[in-house]
Parts: structure tokens; C-alpha cells; sequence
């Protein structure tokens, strides 16, 4: 089957959801695009520039069809694909109305893996774009991971959990699947913080702290992390050695500001 077979199957089953079927047809279609040297723009651009804009427009759909596939190692590799694309000089080719949306998404699947310094890295580039922060902020799709991560970075959990509970706001429906890895991910910042802050905390507490709305999944998050529910009381179980080290780090810090006294001492 030729490319233009394989991209016409392609945008046939995508138009239709069948992200399943998409995957299968994306792979041979990449080998093709290698074997006519259309996977990456060449540098002088010399690539046809309506090949371009197909190659894009393929690699746009892959990127959507890993999302929807919860394939996200692959929407990593399709997002490296298209930043080639993206960062032409204006006029090469016309601009994707695809571009804020995948970006946006490529900065959530960030924000779940609590990678905020290359979140920031990532944000950084729109510079490249010419765009202001008002600009950026006002985006109907980048509005939404620079909302969550000032949230984030802020410890304003409550606003990010309304926010992903309210699916109907987001411009498109591939936002809402991030949302139970990113809750997750929330959670598990709080629940560090917890046991940094706590020896135990009530039950009824915890879920309403971590968004736990169930007995099971408050069940299943604290046997993930390994603490102890009795009679309604959660109980932060830290291992013997991190115990001994907090201890030695305690009895050091007393130890130098004994020291430093008698310092002080002696030159009075």
C-alpha cells in the first residue's frame, strides 16, 4: 500500500475513533516517510512544503492516538517528532492549529511525572514562538498546565482536583485523560508531606486531604505506602533506619550548636 493509501486509512479511522487500528497503520507509515526522506524537514528545506504539512498532520494524529491509547512513552516520541516541524521559520510552512493543543498535553504529562524543571524548560521555548506570557496564559490550551502548575507549586491542591472535576471545561476531551494520573501524582506529593508533618492522622482526615472518596481507595493508598490504619486512625509508619537517621541528625545539630557556644564563649 502506498503512503498516500496508508495516510488516507489513517485519517479515515482517526476521524472515526478507532485509535486502535490507527496505531497498527502508524508504524508503516513511518517507514515510509523515513524512505522518502520526510520524517525530519530538511535543513535547506527543500521538502515539497504541502509534504510538510502531510508529514505533520501525520505525526499530529500519532501523537493524539498514543494519548488515546495511554501510550505516553510514544506521545513523548511523536511530541520530539514534531518540534522540528514547529520551530520553522514563519512562513515555511502555515502554522498547526494543532501545535498549543500538544504542547499543552506534552506539559501535563509532565506535570504528572513531577518533572517541573523541565516543565518550565518547555515553557521557556514558546519564547522561541514569539509569544508573550499574557499570550501564553490566555491560550485557551497552555492556560491549563500554567494554571495547574502555579497551583501545584503553590500547595493549592483543591483548585487542581475542582479543575479536573469540572471535564466539561477543557477544550478538548484529551485533557480529561490526564487526570487520574495527575491527581495521583498530587496525592503523592501530599502524602510525602504527611509524613514529614505526622506520626498519624484520622482516616476520615486523610481521605479528605489525599481526594479519596472511598474506603477502598483510602485502603489501597495506605497499603502503598505502607502505613498502619487502626480504629480509624492512620499511623505514618517510618522505617527503623530513617528513624536512626533523624535521631543522628538531631543529636549533630545539638552537638555544633554546643560547639559554637563554647566558640562563643571562649572570644567573650
Amino acid at each position: 500500500m502506498s503512503l498516500e493509501q496508508l495516510t488516507t486509512e489513517l485519517t479515515s479511522h482517526f476521524n472515526r475513533d478507532d485509535y486502535e487500528t490507527c496505531a497498527k497503520l502508524l508504524t508503516p507509515i513511518r517507514i515510509e516517510l523515513i524512505k522518502n526522506g520526510l520524517l525530519v524537514p530538511s535543513p535547506d528545506y527543500r521538502l515539497n512544503s504541502n509534504d510538510m504539512v502531510i508529514t505533520r498532520s501525520i505525526l499530529e494524529i500519532g501523537a493524539l492516538v498514543s494519548i488515546n491509547t495511554h501510550n505516553m512513552k510514544e506521545f513523548s516520541n511523536y511530541i520530539t517528532l514534531l518540534r522540528p516541524f514547529y520551530i520553522l521559520p514563519q512562513g515555511t510552512i502555515p502554522e498547526s492549529s494543532n501545535r498549543n493543543k500538544l504542547l499543552s498535553l506534552y506539559l501535563l504529562l509532565l506535570l504528572t511525572q513531577g518533572d517541573l524543571a523541565l516543565f518550565h524548560i518547555e515553557l521557556e521555548k514558546f519564547q522561541n514562538f514569539g509569544k508573550s506570557v499574557d499570550e501564553l496564559e490566555g491560550d485557551e490550551f497552555l492556560s491549563i498546565p500554567i494554571k495547574f502548575e502555579k497551583w501545584i507549586i503553590d500547595g493549592d491542591f483543591n483548585k487542581v482536583y475542582e479543575a479536573l472535576s469540572s471535564k466539561h471545561k477543557f477544550p478538548c476531551k484529551e485533557f480529561n485523560l490526564f487526570e487520574t494520573d495527575l491527581l495521583n501524582s498530587i496525592r503523592l506529593n501530599i502524602a510525602e508531606n504527611l509524613e514529614s508533618a505526622y506520626t498519624s492522622l484520622p482516616l476520615e482526615n486523610l481521605k479528605m486531604l489525599l481526594f479519596v472518596e472511598t474506603s477502598k481507595e483510602a485502603t489501597e493508598f495506605i497499603d502503598s505506602f505502607g502505613w498502619t490504619s487502626v480504629n480509624g486512625v492512620v499511623y505514618f509508619n517510618k522505617k527503623q533506619n530513617e528513624l536512626e537517621e533523624e535521631i543522628t541528625d538531631e543529636k549533630q545539630i545539638i552537638k555544633n550548636a554546643l560547639v559554637y557556644a563554647k566558640e562563643m564563649e571562649s572570644i567573650i
